[in-house]
């Protein structure tokens, strides 16, 4: 599995939405569609892999960046990944180059906008972090969270996770 070099940038949906996504997957005896399980271990935070660190050090404002995480689904038009940190905050200057969906699995995401105006959210929220999304990211608590990314926007920015 590739790991990003860099990460570009509600309420709770209910936990249908982290325990499968409906996704065209052949069975073994016929080609019907299927629901795809996530690992509720890996949901959970259980034996995630290092990853490469991917925020710039001149980025990283406080704390300590130590990213785990997996890849739980790579398909034909989404890609959903759970991604955990330790507690920092980091600037992204960069505006988002795609649309995010994010569920916070625990810790809490502090999100400020270059105007100053700041959001929080907490495990069970969701949010979009939209393209073009400039501002700070502050993860407080060991920060888990499961992304739904479009696959050629991430592909585009990230490489094939494959």
């Amino acid at each position: 599995m590739k790991h990003r070099p860099y990460r570009v940038l509600g309420k709770s949906v209910g936990s249908a939405l982290c325990a499968l996504l409906l996704v065209s997957v052949p069975a073994e005896a016929d080609d019907a569609v299927r629901a795809v399980h996530m690992d509720p271990e890996k949901l959970a935070g259980i034996n995630l892999p290092a990853e490469e660190p991917f925020i710039a050090p001149e980025d990283l404002i406080e704390g300590s960046h130590e990213p785990r995480g997996e890849v739980l689904f790579y398909g034909e038009q989404l890609i959903a990944e759970v991604y955990e940190d330790n507690a920092a905050t980091f600037d992204y200057s960069d505006p988002f180059t795609f649309d995010e969906f994010v569920l916070i699995l625990s810790g809490k995401l502090i999100l400020t906008g270059p105007d100053g105006v700041s959001q929080e959210y907490v495990a069970g929220d969701t949010l979009v972090v939209p393209k073009g999304f400039t501002g700070t990211w502050k993860m407080v608590g060991n920060y888990r969270e499961l992304v739904i990314i479009e696959r050629e926007a991430y592909e585009e920015a990230y490489g094939s996770a494959e």
